[in-house]
Order: C-alpha cells, then structure tokens, then sequence
C-alpha cells in the first residue's frame, strides 16, 4: 500500500488526475485542492505503467493494485475514513454516503459510519449473472387432489345438446310432412285429370251419334 500511495502522490505533483481501476481516481483541482471521484474507475494503464517503473512485473503490478483497494476499502468499513499519506484522508461523507478527499489529519480521528462501496456497472462485454431465486420451503404438505375433486360436466352443455337433438327431430317431422302433402296433392291432380279424360271421351262418343240423327 505504501508503494501505491507514492506513486500516486508523486504523480499529482505535476498532472491533474491519477485513476485507481476498479476504485476512483484522485485529481487536482485548478485551486491546487486534491479532490476523490468514484464515477472514474476505468483503467486508462498509467498507476500500472509508474508501478512497472518501479521494478515490478505484470503480475506484481496486479497484486499491489488489488491490496491497495482492499486495504483502502477495509479500513473505510472499519474506521469510516482512511489516511492516505500526502495524498490526503479518504472520508465517508454522512449525509450523502459518498467518499471525500480531505488533507492530510494527524493524530487520531472519529469513528464515523462504516463505507459501503458503490456496486460497478457491468459494461458490453461483461456478462451479468443473475443467481437464481432459492425457493421457500414451507412445512405444508402438498395438496393432491382426490377422483371426488373432479368437477362433472355443466348443466348447460347437457341442455345444449338435448336441444339440438329435439331440433333435428322437428326439422325430420316437417320434411316428412311436406313430402306427405305433396304426395297427396299430387294423387289429387292425377284424380282430378283422369276425371277430365273420361269426360272428354263421353263427349267424342256422344258427338257422332248427335250428327247421324
């Protein structure tokens, strides 16, 4: 954590901004105020690249980093606030839960409200799991439904049919009772013409007979 602090300190003496990954960056205002921000925490290479300068490899530069933060994170749970060295005292501020930078305080400091860090939102490229709900166990035995659950067939249905059926059967009745009525009327008709013939006859055989006399 040491080497971390003075390269970070170092660093602010001539730049304005210095990001930690995954944490924030520390920054230089114009007033020459050093000032915290946790919305920059994406990893633009230069804390590794000074670190490297050092005499440290690639992997050593990833262990430092990461003790760094969890050093930082846990002391902030812990006390509420942590010192920095020349860098300053990273503080939670109470009414809003946000960290802030203040100079460098000697001697001992209050206990303030633990430090809960933001969560990081996931960029493109990462893949958000999402952990699948435990189900709640219940002492309630499962239900299972007996033959007498079974709900019989509605009223309706049966009536709907029954309906259906008696309409067939008048539909049936009247056909057969037009095909009746035509059956009669037309034996009427054949009736009623035979009678015309056989009048017909009797004036042709009666005619000749008219003529003689």
């Amino acid at each position: 954590m040491n080497i971390v602090v003075e390269v970070i300190a170092a660093y602010l003496l001539s730049n304005r901004r210095l990001v930690v990954p995954a944490f924030g960056a520390f920054m230089v205002k114009e007033s020459g105020e050093r000032v915290f921000s946790e919305l920059l925490r994406t990893d633009d290479g230069v804390l590794a690249s000074l670190l490297r300068e050092k005499g440290l490899n690639e992997m050593e530069v990833a262990v430092m980093v990461d003790r760094f933060i969890f050093e930082v994170r846990h002391e902030l749970e812990q006390y509420g606030y942590c010192r920095l060295g020349e860098i300053g005292t990273l503080r939670i501020e109470p009414s809003t839960k946000v960290l802030r930078l203040y100079p460098p305080v000697q001697g001992e400091m209050p206990k303030q409200t633990p430090y809960v860090p933001k969560p990081i939102q996931p960029t493109e490229s990462e893949e958000v799991v999402v952990a699948p709900k435990e189900e709640s166990v219940t002492n309630e035995e499962p239900k299972i439904e007996t033959p007498n659950t079974v709900s019989a067939p509605s009223a309706p249905k049966k009536q709907l049919k029954t309906r259906k059926k008696f309409d067939f059967v008048m539909v049936v009745a009247v056909i057969i009772l037009v095909v009746a009525l035509l059956g009669i009327g037309y034996g009427w008709y054949v009736s009623n013409l035979a009678e015309v013939d056989d009048a017909a006859m009797e004036e042709l055989r009666v005619a000749p007979n008219m003529i003689n006399e």
